[in-house]
């Protein structure tokens, strides 16, 4: 049975009790589940709410926003899933997004074509064209698929990932950002773990490694496996490199400490300048 809702409604107690025999036509009752204690979640649309009482579902359209505390989940539609909770009453579960999705928490905003929200695990997948993650000093962006958890401020992006701050690029094909509040209280991206193809530019060098840790704040990357570091037309190969990209000071190795290897290192005529030129 689906029922036309107005066009906001709150959900409670995760977030509501069922209705009374007899009250198959109205949706749950705020009041009713208000003892709960627990934070609603308040979805409005411009086209309106439909209620499914079958499927258990709540299909916001237009401009449709679920919100609860800081987090707001916006799209053009908006799916609520909703089940029966083991005390009583029900829960939303889930929700799910389609058309310009956006995720606003803090500071962080995601967006993507399409989403599943878990509402307990408080994390979004979000998957088509236009992937972003975006801080007020950060943008992170794939092709694939993009994870945030807002209980961890953690992203786990995928395809073609790239991060991108103050003129410093990391590019790989998976990265997982953790995310901290600053000295001003707002998100920014603290560490960057990637794999795959890793590539980090900055206006004075560039460097290529298979997987690497990069502490954002410090500028400090650990590199490993086939590492090239570049600077101007010189470049140093190894297996592990210590990067400090911002004193431009780096320490390479043949190998992981403990392991044996060698450092190749290529420096062209001319790019070092002889005593006294």
């Amino acid at each position: 049975m689906m029922v036309a809702l107005a066009p906001t409604l709150v959900l409670i107690g995760l977030l509501f009790a069922p209705g009374p025999a007899g009250a198959e036509e109205s949706p749950p009752a705020p009041a009713e589940a208000a003892t709960a204690g627990q934070m609603p979640i308040e979805i409005t649309a411009d086209g309106g709410i439909e209620w499914n009482r079958a499927a258990k579902t709540y299909v916001a359209r237009g401009a449709a926003q679920a919100r609860r505390g800081d987090l707001a989940v916006s799209a053009d539609t908006l799916t609520a899933h909703y089940r029966d909770s083991p005390g009583g009453g029900s829960e939303i579960y889930q929700l799910e997004a389609a058309g310009h999705v956006r995720l606003a928490s803090q500071s962080a905003v995601v967006t993507g074509e399409r989403a599943v929200y878990d509402v307990a695990a408080r994390k979004m997948t979000v998957t088509g064209e236009g992937l972003k993650l975006e801080t007020p000093t950060d943008v992170l962006t794939a092709e694939d698929r993009l994870e945030y958890s807002d209980r961890t401020r953690e992203a786990a992006a995928h395809g073609a990932v790239t991060v991108v701050r103050d003129g410093q690029r990391l590019e790989a094909e998976h990265v997982i950002a953790t995310l901290a509040p600053g000295s001003a209280g707002a998100l920014a991206v603290t560490k960057v773990e990637a794999d795959g193809n890793v590539r980090i530019a900055t206006p004075r060098e560039f460097v290529r490694a298979d997987r690497g840790t990069y502490d954002v704040e410090k500028q400090f990357a650990v590199l490993t496996g086939g590492v090239k570091v570049t600077q101007d037309q010189n470049q140093l190969n190894g297996e592990y490199a210590e990067v400090d990209l911002k004193s431009g000071v780096s320490r390479l190795l043949g190998a992981p400490p403990g392991g044996e290897g060698k450092v190749k290192g290529l420096v062209l005529p001319g790019a070092v300048p002889e005593p006294g030129g």
